[in-house]
């Protein structure tokens, strides 16, 4: 059955006298009423339903002593009426609803409304796809706001029909919109800095709001969506002096409430802290229609530079173009020179102890499960999209070193890819920790609307790569050491991914769909894509 929904705003008509009207424009100003019901994001696993409702409230005006409600209403099919299913507050803060509904039954379509008591907002909980069917789901990452709303490539998304969505990160940019990022340090500043994101974010959910109206989403947040350009979290600590020595930029709270807004509607974190300075965490599982998922966070336990560096390595004597001088620090390795297998450190960490022991119990439950699965993580484990051939990022989870390979250990020969984003570089291989392709197939998604500003051009050719294949393809050691096998590289494209799990044939097929400069789809063959893992 092919249901279309819309949303619409209730008329009401008033008779105001002088009085009535002061007191409403007094608290339309106080910002005591969700003037509009803005999206949705659900995600349901193993029961449990999540619907987070996003509302157009003002985090810095007063909350209102009995603070304002939203309704959830729910229909078996449209020929019956709406019964009310729950009715939760507003949380001023995140401007946010959540909903939260045990024993769900997750084999039937069931459409939603939601009403602020003045408007409305519809959708569709989609009934899971039955395990041994074919999941489809859409992978995007990194939305400048250039040639926002992205309509065209949007509706094509859509067209696709994906039964699951998958944000790997950088949903915004924090100066995009006209809005510079304005961080806040203390407590009391919280609310203006939310204020100041929401302005971003709700641009990223006004685009895509059709997209996540009628099917779940997997959400995870990366370095730009709490308003730094890389992000090395350093066991959820604040930073202190420069970025490169690790930390997060503005108070717990804020932090806190941003990965809400876009992670609330997950199933529920294995241990959510709070961690370090006082952030929490959401890493977790997801399985639905017959594939597991685990959801993790490479950002918020990795190891800054610092650790193994006081000052940028660069080439002796020479002069760096101004590029280079101005937007980088000591995290990005200059000297072609330098031997970057030095700055491993066995005590530095990628997704910390407890992350790892997850992803290693889950791996295990996997495979004794039978099914297939993916891994999602902010940014991928190798070091392929790159400033130069030569340099070497640290921000790249090919580092630290150790840490990688302990992590890839976790996962093992468990049947699952890998997807990520953030590096602006649609990117296909497969790791390889103590012998070349012994670990998981990587796919990280092509920018969606951020510059295509790198790229994979190495200086000499991949081993072992089939005859008549590009030179970009094939067996390599990356900058930092690793051992990774290239199947393509998206160079100068912008796009999004389609992955279709096969639990039937035990099999998982890639697709690149490419956009050209102005964010628009284009039909052309990205060498590489489609691929298919079988296991």
């Amino acid at each position: 059955m092919d249901l279309h929904f819309s949303f619409g705003y209730k008329v009401r008509r008033f008779i105001l006298n002088k009085h009535t009207l002061f007191v409403l424009f007094f608290f339309t100003n106080a910002g005591a009423y969700a003037t509009k019901i803005l999206w949705s994001q659900y995600c349901q696993h193993q029961g449990k339903m999540k619907l987070l409702v996003h509302v157009d409230t003002d985090p810095t005006s007063p909350v209102p002593t009995e603070p304002e409600s939203v309704k959830l209403w729910l229909r078996e099919s449209l020929d019956e009426n709406w019964k009310i299913a729950d009715e939760q507050p507003i949380d001023y803060l995140t401007a946010t609803v959540l909903f939260e509904m045990e024993e769900w039954v997750p084999n039937k379509t069931i459409p939603f409304k939601v009403d602020s008591g003045k408007h409305e907002w519809e959708g569709i909980f989609r009934a899971e796809p039955q395990e041994g069917s074919i999941l489809k789901a859409v992978g995007l990452s990194c939305h400048k706001d250039i040639a926002w709303p992205w309509m065209e490539a949007i509706t094509e998304i859509i067209s696709h029909d994906p039964d699951l969505v998958i944000f790997t990160g950088d949903q915004i940019y924090e100066n995009d919109y006209g809005s510079p990022k304005f961080l806040a340090k203390t407590k009391k500043k919280v609310p203006q800095g939310i204020k100041n994101y929401l302005k971003k974010y709700r641009k990223f959910g006004e685009a895509f709001r059709e997209l996540m109206r009628d099917r779940p989403t997997i959400m995870i947040t990366d370095d730009h969506d709490v308003f730094l350009a890389d992000l090395w979290g350093n066991g959820a600590t604040l930073i202190e002096g420069k970025r490169t020595s690790g930390g997060y930029p503005a108070h717990p709270d804020w932090v806190n409430a941003v990965e809400f807004t876009q992670t609330g509607h997950l199933p529920d974190a294995v241990n959510p802290g709070p961690h370090g300075a006082g952030i929490k965490s959401y890493y977790t599982s997801l399985e639905y229609g017959g594939v597991r998922f685990a959801i993790l966070e490479d950002r918020k336990w990795k190891s800054p530079p610092t650790k193994v560096l006081k000052k940028q390595i660069i080439p002796s004597g020479e002069e760096l173009p101004e590029k280079l001088r101005s937007h980088t620090d000591i995290e990005v390795v200059l000297d072609p020179d330098f031997d970057c297998t030095k700055l491993d450190d066995p005590s530095l960490h990628l997704l910390g102890t407890e992350q790892e022991e997850f992803l290693a119990d889950w791996s295990n439950d996997l495979k004794k499960s039978g099914q297939i699965g993916a891994v999602i993580s902010a940014s991928p484990w190798i070091h392929v999209a790159v400033y130069s051939a030569t340099s070497a990022d640290l921000d790249s989870n090919a580092w630290p070193q150790s840490a990688r390979n302990r992590a890839l250990r976790a996962i093992g020969d468990a049947p699952v890819v890998m997807l990520h984003g953030d590096v602006h570089l649609g990117t296909l291989g497969r790791h390889g920790v103590d012998e070349f392709n012994d670990g998981p197939v990587t796919y990280s998604f092509p920018a969606f609307s951020s510059p295509a500003s790198r790229v994979w051009i190495p200086i000499q050719g991949g081993q072992n790569r089939q005859p008549g294949f590009p030179e970009n393809t094939g067996q390599f050691h990356d900058r930092f050491g690793n051992k990774v096998t290239i199947y393509g590289a998206g160079n100068g494209l912008n796009g999004y991914g389609l992955i279709f799990f096969d639990s039937q044939k035990r099999e998982i097929e890639l697709q690149f769909h490419p956009m050209n400069e102005e964010r628009k789809p284009i039909k052309t063959n990205v060498f590489g894509w489609p691929h298919t893992v079988k296991f």
